[in-house]
């Protein structure tokens, strides 16, 4: 899929306002068609929960999922196969799932996931027509198919606690591209191992993403940067992968809640820039966004609490900072 984020650099006022509500591969969508409810897919219903009721608890221009507020107009949602997902948002906006209509029947409609795991579009447009909200609906690969430590022949391994309870399927390259913000693509967080294997796996939390959005967003408005996105040096790692490199047993990344970041736009050069305006790029950098993810995540509550670790550059990579959204506050490596 063309990615819809092409040209977006900033969050505000319009930023879906050049969008267009696009299928992904191998889906056929006609945004403008609003079929009647035979003609719906089987397994995409709507329900009515209190149709009279005005007093929903959100605005007509928000959105909720499973009542959880959807943070950003580009967001993504997991569901396991056959499940249902409750989407709640203004009668009088038009929700659609691979671009065809959900009947409006009052504040909430239930969308039941496909049986099959993959990659879908929900997607919400208002009275007028504009696009309000595009959430990446991803279906999960239960781990219960897990294999002798494998899912269609990728390497998962196995968890010391807590197994995920499935994991975004990846079937090729072209779902590299599906962004799950406005800032970031689900592809710069896959696990780098089996680089030419299809399908790919990984799990994703959506607490990290917050607390990525967040990060870059101030430092866009602060003038610190002007990238687009961080630059995600490791993201999710399979158990498999993270032994093979001698990670810590229990690394968040296995469970999708953290990932090594770095600013690289001035110049773009495959390490950190010089934030710190030292005229050398050095740990002092990664001190120095760490100095700026402490402060920022101390004064915004809106995220969930982490980790924060700032990395010298070794004889492979430069300097670094983890980040992760592991529910408790983790400080290490300053």
């Amino acid at each position: 899929m063309r990615s819809l984020l092409s040209g977006v650099s900033v969050l505000g006022a319009g930023i879906l306002g050049a969008l267009a509500l696009s299928p992904l591969p191998g889906k056929e969508a006609d945004a403008e068609a609003t079929p009647v409810k035979q003609d719906l897919d089987p397994e995409i219903q709507s329900a009515a929960v209190d149709p009279d009721a005005d007093n929903i608890g959100i605005a007509p221009d928000e959105l909720e999922i499973d009542g959880e507020q959807v943070p950003y107009p580009i967001w993504y949602a997991t569901v396991l196969p056959g499940e249902d997902m409750r989407v709640t948002v203004a009668p009088q906006n038009e929700v659609l799932f691979d671009g065809i209509a959900i009947p409006a029947a009052g504040w909430t409609r239930t969308v039941t996931a496909p049986r099959e795991p993959g990659s879908h579009i929900l997607a919400v447009r208002g009275a007028g027509g504009e696009l309000l909200y595009e959430i990446a609906f991803f279906v999960l690969e239960p781990s219960s198919n897990i294999r002798r430590g494998r899912l269609d022949g990728y390497r998962i391994g196995n968890y010391p606690a807590d197994a995920p309870a499935g994991f975004i399927r990846l079937d090729d390259r072209g779902d590299m591209d599906v962004p799950v913000s406005p800032h970031f693509r689900i592809g710069q967080f896959i696990c780098k191992q089996q680089p030419g294997h299809w399908p790919k796996f990984l799990v994703l939390s959506q607490d990290l993403i917050k607390r990525l959005e967040v990060l870059l967003v101030e430092l866009r408005e602060d003038g610190a940067t002007d990238a687009e996105t961080l630059f995600v040096m490791s993201g999710f790692r399979t158990p498999f992968y993270n032994t093979a490199i001698g990670s810590a047993k229990r690394s968040r990344h296995m469970w999708g809640d953290a990932a090594d970041v770095y600013v690289d736009v001035s110049p773009q050069d495959g390490v950190m820039d010089d934030l710190n305006g030292d005229g050398r790029v050095s740990k002092g950098d990664s001190n120095w966004l760490y100095d700026y993810a402490e402060e920022l995540y101390a004064e915004n509550k809106t995220v969930a609490s982490g980790g924060i670790g700032a990395y010298s550059a070794n004889a492979v990579r430069g300097p670094f900072v983890h980040i992760d959204g592991r529910g408790s506050r983790a400080r290490w490596g300053r």
